[in-house]
């Protein structure tokens, strides 16, 4: 689980994202990791989403507590 400090980067899809509830303060947690750079899948509350890295959004997290990620 990671807590959401900062997300930069401006544009549509930040703005998407604090639509849906992710924002500073929120909890999520990372479900899978796509290799080569792929997007990761974040699950917060009861939605799932894919975030693309390429989207050029900068997510600064806090780590909560860690587990084994497959990627």
């Amino acid at each position: 689980m990671v807590r959401i400090v900062e997300i930069r980067g401006g544009g549509a899809t930040e703005r998407r994202l604090r639509e849906l509830g992710l924002a500073e303060g929120a909890e999520c947690r990372v479900v899978r990791r796509a290799p080569f750079g792929g997007p990761l899948e974040l699950s917060f509350g009861s939605t799932r989403i894919g975030l693309r890295l390429a989207d050029g959004l900068v997510v600064m997290v806090e780590v909560l507590s860690s587990a084994t990620i497959a990627a």
